[in-house]
Parts: structure tokens; C-alpha cells; sequence
């Protein structure tokens, strides 16, 4: 019986150490293949080759815009009575075209009897029963009366726009303006200069206008005059540019903002900004070459956002490392990740 006892537990401590034994031969055979140490210790980056372009650092200038003309038109005589306003803000109108009407049936009937006066009296004076003085006399005031009448009607003397109306039917002139109008056609866009960048600016230049209220945005513009001394307020130069609204969208008032090219450098190398490191008061940056990451000392140029131009240190088709250049050091091995793959 005894016997028995033992040959059962040697079965159960063999079947146990045969499990033990099968089931780390399946983990075995199940497991990933393991990556290879060198692939793993290599440090992914991302890399742009470098190349020519065109730098220009610009300062933005503004102000707001004006029309090339405007005019305000009130009445000579302020006691004259407003019989009609033939016009209403909005209306295109040409050189002479009526905008106010005044009551002239009392000035009417004085220039028909003055001028019934006139023709009668030069009769007599050529019959010579009245002098050359008194019919000298007559003659001017009928020529008053006639200008009199002329101010009767208010015209326009510009083509434009009417703005603004402040006539009404019926009621006195007054001294105040009674119509307003502008021509938009063209307008004006003055911004201030500094001492350190007007002799950039030349009369004859183009510069376009970016106009944010304005549905096109952006308007060709060219410099008409550029003051030849500074404005006592502004310590500025003031430049005006003139604007063509061929598409009538543009309005007085409106805020323009032009780009002021104040240095320039074409065909050289440009870098992002962030790229470029600080050590010990040097710049450094980091290209790859046959895999590993090369350190090289630049002397940067001129800077305008995230842009920066490599004087020296680097040539065209380098590949230079924009992400990742904080964790590696010269000799580092490295990998550039196929698009898309995970880093």
C-alpha cells in the first residue's frame, strides 16, 4: 500500500514538471521576434533640405482712407427757402448736375422788371434823355439780379457720389452744408514713415494695399507724393498713395494697411528659426550624414519670423534636422521614419 503511495506521487511531480516544460516551449515559440539593439539605440528625427530662397523683412503701415475729393455745398444766401432736393445719398452724379433748388418767383419778377428797366432806358439814352451813367447804373444791377439767380440752383462741381443731404423742402438754407458728395473713384491712403526707412519709399512706387473691410482684400496702389519734412506731431514722414476703385467696393474711411519692404535678400539660404540652437553664445545646428547626426557652427543673417538666413556653415541640399535636434549630439546614430511612421 505504501508502495502505491509513492509510485503516485512520482507520477504527479512528473506530469507537473512536463506541463512546466511544454508550456514555456509554447511561450517560447509564440513570442514577437525581438528588435535588434542597434535599430532601437538610433534616435528619430525629421529632416528638410536646405535651400535658396527670398527674405523680406517688411513693417506693416496703416491709416485710413480718404477720397480724392470732397466737397460740402451750402447756400450763398442763408435766407433763401429750399424748393426742391432733386438728389438722395447714394446717387452717382456728374459735373453740373442740380442737387438743390431754391424759391426764386420773388427774384424772378425783380430781373423781369430790371431787365424791362434796361431795355427802356437804352432807348432814351440813345435818344439821349438819359446818360450813359444812369443807364451804366441799370445794367449793373441787372446783371446782379442775374447772378442772383444763378445762385438759385446748387450744382455739383465734381463727379461723384452724394455722401450726405441736409436740405429739406420747404425750409430755410440756413448757413449749414446742404449736400455733401465725394469721388470715389480714386482714393487717397496717407501712413508715416520714420527717419530710418523713408529713403525707401520713392514717388512712383507701387505698393499694394490690403484693404480688410473690402471684399478683393488687396488693391495695387502707387506713392503720388512723399513730404519733404517730417510732421512736428507724428516725428514722421507722411507718404500718400493713391488707390483706383475700379469696382466701386472701396469707401472712405475704410483702414489700409500696407507692407514696407525695409530689407532684402534674395537667393540665399534660409533655415526655420527653430532649427537653429545657442551654445555658449554660438549657433549650432545639426545635419545627418551616412546616418549620424553632424554638429555645425552657422553664422546667421537676417531673421523675419520663424526664417533665418545661414550666412555661412551650411551649403544647399543639406539635410538639416528640424525635429529631434535637442536629444542628439554630434556622432549620434540616427533615423529618419519613413512619412507616417511612428517615431
Amino acid at each position: 500500500m505504501r508502495k502505491g503511495k509513492i509510485i503516485a506521487v512520482v507520477l504527479v511531480v512528473i506530469a507537473v514538471i512536463a506541463i512546466v516544460v511544454f508550456g514555456a516551449g509554447g511561450l517560447l515559440n509564440n513570442s514577437e521576434p525581438v528588435e535588434s539593439t542597434e535599430e532601437v539605440d538610433k534616435i528619430p528625427v525629421s529632416v528638410e533640405t536646405v535651400q535658396r530662397d527670398n527674405l523680406n523683412k517688411t513693417i506693416l503701415l496703416g491709416g485710413l482712407l480718404a477720397p480724392k475729393e470732397e466737397v460740402f455745398l451750402a447756400a450763398k444766401n442763408p435766407a433763401l427757402k429750399v424748393l426742391s432736393v432733386p438728389v438722395e445719398v447714394g446717387d452717382r452724379v456728374g459735373a453740373g448736375t442740380t442737387v438743390v433748388v431754391f424759391d426764386s418767383r420773388s427774384l424772378d419778377l425783380q430781373l423781369e422788371q430790371a431787365r424791362s428797366d434796361y431795355e427802356r432806358n437804352l432807348q432814351l439814352f440813345e435818344a439821349g434823355a438819359v446818360s450813359k451813367y444812369q443807364l451804366e447804373q441799370l445794367e449793373n444791377a441787372l446783371d446782379n439780379l442775374r447772378i442772383q439767380k444763378e445762385d438759385m440752383v446748387l450744382t455739383s462741381p465734381i463727379s461723384g457720389v452724394v455722401s450726405a443731404v441736409g436740405a429739406v423742402e420747404g425750409q430755410m438754407a440756413g448757413s449749414s452744408v446742404l449736400v455733401s458728395l465725394v469721388n470715389v473713384d480714386e482714393l487717397e491712403l496717407e501712413v508715416q514713415v520714420s527717419e530710418a526707412n523713408i529713403s525707401k519709399v520713392q514717388v512712383g512706387g507701387e505698393m499694394p494695399v490690403y484693404i480688410a473691410a473690402a471684399s478683393q482684400g488687396i488693391y495695387p496702389a502707387r506713392v503720388v507724393s512723399v513730404a519733404p519734412h517730417v510732421d512736428a506731431r507724428t516725428k514722421a514722414y507722411p507718404v500718400t498713395l493713391k488707390i483706383k476703385n475700379e469696382d466701386g467696393l472701396i469707401k472712405g474711411g475704410m483702414y489700409g494697411e500696407v507692407e514696407l519692404v525695409v530689407d532684402s535678400k534674395e537667393g540665399v539660404l534660409v533655415v526655420p528659426q527653430y532649427a537653429v540652437l545657442e551654445r555658449e553664445q554660438e549657433k549650432i545646428v545639426y545635419t545627418v550624414e551616412e546616418g549620424k547626426a553632424v554638429e555645425k557652427l552657422v553664422e546667421i543673417g537676417l531673421t523675419l519670423g520663424d526664417e533665418a538666413e545661414v550666412v555661412s556653415g551650411l551649403k544647399e541640399g543639406d539635410l538639416l534636422i528640424v525635429e529631434g535636434q535637442y536629444g542628439v549630439q554630434d556622432g549620434s546614430e540616427v533615423i529618419i521614419p519613413a512619412r507616417g511612421e511612428r517615431q
